[in-house]
C-alpha cells in the first residue's frame, strides 16, 4: 500500500512538471507573419509602433545595381491579422533602411542614402526622421549634426529620455561601423561618444536596439569567433546583448537558442510588451554538403520557399535572451 501511494505521488509530480513545462514558450525562433511580412523576398530591419499596431520594415531589391533599391514598408494589425504591406509615404525613391520609432510614436527615424546637406550626391548613410501628422507622415528631415557627418551614420535607436544610439564609421575605415551614443541636453544633442570595448570589440558593430530605460542593448557584430560557417570563413554578423548594471555595460554576450546561425543575423527589436524578441536572419536550407542531393524539383521548391537564403524576420520568446545571467 505504501509503495502504491508513492507511485501515485510520483506520477502526480511528473504530470505537474510536464504541465508546467508545456506552458513555457518554446525557445526556438519562428518566422514572423509568414507569407505576409516574411516572404520569399528580402525583408529586414523590423520595428513596432509603441502601441504594437503597426510594423515597419525594409524590403530590398535584387543586387543587380549599386546601390540597390531599399524601401521601407509597413503593415497594420487589423482584425487579428497583419495587413499586406505597403510602401511608406516617405520611401520608394532611394536606399532607405533601419526604421525606428521614438518612444512616444510621434517620430520615425531611419537611415538613408538620399541626398543630404553633408552628402549632396547621396553617397553615404545619414539619419533622417518624419513626424506624424493628422493625415500620416510629414516630409523627411535630416537629424543634422553632431549626429550626421560626411561619414556613414545610420541604424538609429532612441531611448525614453531622448538619448540617441546609432552606428557610424566616423573614426574608422569606410564601412567599419561602431556604436555611438549622443545625449540630449536642453533639446540639443551633445557630441556623440563611442561605446566601450564591452560593446565595440569586433571589426564592426551595427543595428543597435536600446530599451527605453537604457538597461538592455542588443546589436549585431562582426567578430572573429563567429566567422566560421559550414566550414567556410566569411564575413557575417551575429547578435549580441549587453545589460547595463549600476551604470556600466556588461561584456556583450553571444545570443543562443538558435538565434545565431551560420547565416547572417541582425536588426534586433522587441515587441512593445517586452515578451518577444525579433530579428533578421538569412538562414536557408542550402548547406555544403547538402544532407540530401538536390533534384530539379527540390531546388525549384526551396528557391520559392520563404527560407531561401534572403532576409526574413523571426521572433522568439524574450526568455531566450537570458537577461538574468
Amino acid at each position: 500500500m505504501h509503495r502504491k501511494r508513492l507511485t501515485i505521488l510520483l506520477t502526480f509530480c511528473v504530470s505537474i512538471a510536464i504541465a508546467i513545462a508545456g506552458d513555457k514558450p518554446q525557445l526556438a525562433p519562428e518566422i514572423f507573419a509568414p507569407g505576409i511580412i516574411s516572404t520569399d523576398l528580402d525583408e529586414s530591419c523590423g520595428c513596432f509602433s509603441p502601441d504594437g499596431q503597426s510594423f515597419y520594415f525594409v524590403r530590398r531589391g535584387a543586387y543587380t545595381t549599386s546601390p540597390p533599391i531599399s524601401i521601407i514598408c509597413f503593415s497594420d494589425f487589423r482584425g487579428g491579422k497583419w495587413s499586406h504591406p505597403e510602401i511608406a509615404s516617405f520611401s520608394g525613391m532611394y536606399l532607405d533602411g533601419s526604421p525606428y520609432f521614438s518612444p512616444d510614436g510621434r517620430r520615425l527615424y531611419f537611415g538613408s542614402k538620399r541626398p543630404a546637406q553633408s552628402s549632396p550626391g547621396g553617397r553615404d548613410w545619414n539619419i533622417w526622421f518624419v513626424e506624424r501628422t493628422d493625415t500620416g507622415w510629414g516630409e523627411p528631415k535630416e537629424i543634422g549634426g553632431p549626429i550626421n557627418t560626411p561619414k556613414n551614420d545610420t541604424n538609429p535607436a532612441v531611448a525614453a529620455d531622448g538619448t540617441f544610439y546609432f552606428a557610424s564609421d566616423r573614426d574608422s575605415q569606410p564601412g567599419y561601423l561602431h556604436i555611438y551614443r549622443a545625449r540630449l541636453t536642453n533639446g540639443k544633442y551633445q557630441l556623440p561618444e563611442k561605446l566601450g570595448t564591452e560593446i565595440n570589440s569586433g571589426d564592426a558593430e551595427i543595428n543597435p536596439y536600446i530599451t527605453p530605460d537604457q538597461k538592455i542593448l542588443l546589436f549585431g557584430s562582426y567578430r572573429k569567433d563567429n566567422l566560421s560557417g559550414g566550414g567556410n570563413h566569411y564575413d557575417r554578423a551575429d547578435l549580441y546583448v549587453s545589460v547595463n548594471r549600476d551604470g556600466h555595460w556588461m561584456q556583450a554576450r553571444h545570443l543562443e537558442h538558435g538565434i545565431n546561425t551560420t547565416a547572417s543575423e541582425g536588426n534586433p527589436t522587441m515587441s512593445p510588451d517586452g515578451k518577444w524578441f525579433y530579428f533578421t536572419s538569412e538562414r536557408s536550407p542550402f548547406e555544403i554538403p547538402m544532407k540530401e542531393k538536390l533534384t530539379t524539383a527540390s531546388w525549384r521548391d526551396r528557391q520559392r520557399a520563404i527560407e531561401n537564403g534572403v532576409g526574413n524576420i523571426y521572433r522568439i520568446s524574450a526568455e531566450a535572451l537570458e537577461l538574468n545571467r
